[in-house]
């Protein structure tokens, strides 16, 4: 028991917050199935499965996530599932679909610009900061193009009003592209005008995954050899 205590204590406000959001989705699901919403049922526990991507990425490379990432991440699905669909807060708030676009392009765009960046400081791929910012928007607006297919095929096969219109989907679009842009250029200034050592920390969580570890241990000994050098 005094272990379990301990181990409660350890355990970060974000990774706190994430885990109860995740546990809400999962609880929300049975409600939903009693009350014969099954679709909606079906959608909380794919949200629920999606929100353990980045906890699952955490425990298996044993890494932390730069950014509170777990914690953003969830935040959007939980934002989309429970707060959008189960309140229907996107009925009651117009409002409240563009910002949750907006917040979601830009979490996406994090991720995208940390995968790229990672890569490119890796040397897996080699790219100039400027086409790391490109890619970063493209990555963004791809995702969201996948989310307004999903929606619009959804919307066929249900005969749900997941999209309004086609303004409302080009809007959706548009609000995608600024938090990709917005992310972009926010990235690209950090990484130019950042410590050495703060960039390896922003590679190190995804240089893991990607098998890069050794890589980013010699580029920080080395680093550590030029300063002593200098000194």
């Amino acid at each position: 028991m005094n272990n379990l205590g301990k181990s409660w204590r350890t355990v970060s406000i974000s990774a706190g917050l994430s885990w109860l959001m995740k546990l809400l989705l999962l609880g929300i699901t049975p409600y939903q199935v009693y009350n014969g919403e099954y679709l909606y049922a079906l959608a909380t526990f794919i949200a629920f499965i999606i929100s353990l991507i980045p906890s699952v990425v955490e425990r298996n490379y044993r890494i932390t996530l730069p950014f509170e990432l777990d914690l953003l991440f969830t935040l959007m699905v939980f934002l989309h599932a429970f707060m959008g669909e189960v309140l229907d807060l996107y009925s009651k708030f117009e409002l409240f679909d563009k910002a949750l676009h907006l917040y979601g392009g830009v979490v996406i765009a994090m991720l995208g610009f940390l995968v790229v960046y990672t890569l490119h400081y890796t040397r897996k791929v080699r790219l100039s900061l400027p086409l790391v910012g490109f890619f970063t928007i493209s990555f963004t607006m791809a995702v969201g193009a996948m989310w307004e297919i999903g929606e619009f095929t959804v919307d066929k096969l249900f005969n749900t009003r997941a999209q309004n219109s086609l303004d409302d989907t080009m809007f959706d679009m548009i609000v995608d592209l600024i938090g990709g842009v917005v992310v972009s250029v926010l990235g690209m200034v950090y990484v130019r005008f950042s410590h050495p050592d703060e960039r390896i920390r922003l590679a190190r969580p995804l240089g893991e995954v990607f098998g890069a570890g050794a890589k980013l241990d010699r580029i920080r000994k080395r680093l550590k050899r030029e300063r002593k050098e200098r000194a």
